[in-house]
C-alpha cells in the first residue's frame, strides 16, 4: 500500500452504498483521480462536511495495488465557498468548471497549473460572482494549460498578420482541426469567424482569471466565442456536458 496526501478540489462526490462516497478530486500533485471515501456520510471526524463540489483541502490518500479506486482517508478542509451554496449562478459555473476540468483532464496526469488556474477562477467567482467572461477566461485557460489552446492572432497555419479591417465575416475561418483561426489564403474548410469574436477571444485568453471585472461582451460576441471553443472542447471529450443542461433549465446563460 502506498499512502498520499495532496492538495486537492473536489470535482464530483456521489453517493455509494449506505454509507460511502465516491470522489473525483483533482490534486495538485496526483492529478485527477476517483476514490472511495468509506463512511463519508457518517464521519465528520475525517472529512468534516468537506467533501461537498468544489471545496478545497488537504486529502489523505491510500493506494493498494490492483485497485479500481484509491482510498479516501481523510481531507482536511480549508475553503468550502458558501456562496457557492446560496447563489444559483456562481453553483451552476462551479458545477460546469469542475465537469470540465474532469472531463478534459487524463488520470493520475499530474497538471499542477490546471489545479492552480481552477483554483484561482473558484477564488474569483466566489468574490466576485458569476460572469459569461470570466468563464471563457478560464476555458481558453484551461485548454491552453492542456496543449489544446486555439492560435487566435494570426493564422494558425502561416501564422501571417491579420488582414485589413473591414472584411470583418471572410478574413478568417474557425478550423480546429489545424489550429483554431485559419486565413482563407490557407484553406476553405471550417466555417466564417467573425473579426470582432477572434479578437475578444485573443484578448481573453491574455487575461487573468482572477481580475475583478472584465469589459462585457456584447451578446453575439460572447455566443460566437462561446460556440468556437465548445468546437474545441468537443473534440476532447466523451459525452454531453450535464451541467450545461442545469444551467439551461436555472434559465441562466454561459
Amino acid at each position: 500500500m502506498t499512502s498520499l496526501s495532496t492538495p486537492a478540489i473536489v470535482l464530483r462526490a456521489i453517493n455509494y452504498g449506505e454509507s460511502d462516497r465516491v470522489v473525483t478530486l483533482i490534486g495538485r500533485t496526483t492529478g485527477r483521480l476517483s476514490a472511495l471515501a468509506r463512511g463519508a456520510r457518517k464521519s465528520q471526524k475525517r472529512f468534516g462536511g468537506g467533501l461537498g463540489l468544489c471545496s478545497v483541502g488537504e486529502a489523505g490518500l491510500r493506494e493498494r495495488a490492483g485497485a479500481e479506486l484509491l482510498t479516501l482517508e481523510r481531507f482536511d478542509l480549508q475553503e468550502s465557498y458558501g456562496s457557492f451554496a446560496t447563489d444559483v449562478p456562481r453553483m451552476a459555473h462551479a458545477a460546469y468548471v469542475a465537469e470540465l476540468v474532469s472531463k478534459l483532464c487524463a488520470p493520475r496526469q499530474v497538471e499542477p497549473e490546471v489545479y492552480d488556474w481552477l483554483l484561482a477562477f473558484l477564488g474569483a467567482l466566489d468574490r466576485h460572482g458569476a460572469s459569461a467572461e470570466r468563464l471563457r477566461v478560464f476555458e481558453l485557460g484551461l485548454l491552453a494549460r492542456l496543449g489544446f489552446g486555439p492560435i487566435l492572432d494570426a493564422c494558425a497555419v502561416c501564422a501571417g498578420a491579420q488582414l485589413a479591417a473591414g472584411d470583418d465575416e471572410a478574413a478568417y475561418r474557425w478550423d480546429p482541426d489545424r489550429g483554431g483561426a485559419v486565413c482563407t489564403a490557407c484553406g476553405k474548410r471550417g466555417r466564417p469567424i467573425r473579426t470582432v469574436v477572434r479578437q475578444a477571444l485573443a484578448r481573453l485568453a491574455s487575461s487573468p482569471v482572477d481580475a475583478p471585472a472584465f469589459d462585457p461582451l456584447p451578446a453575439d460576441v460572447n455566443r460566437g466565442g462561446r460556440d468556437a471553443i465548445f468546437e474545441i472542447i468537443k473534440q476532447h471529450i466523451n459525452g454531453p456536458l450535464l451541467s450545461l443542461d442545469f444551467i439551461a433549465k436555472m434559465g441562466g446563460h454561459i
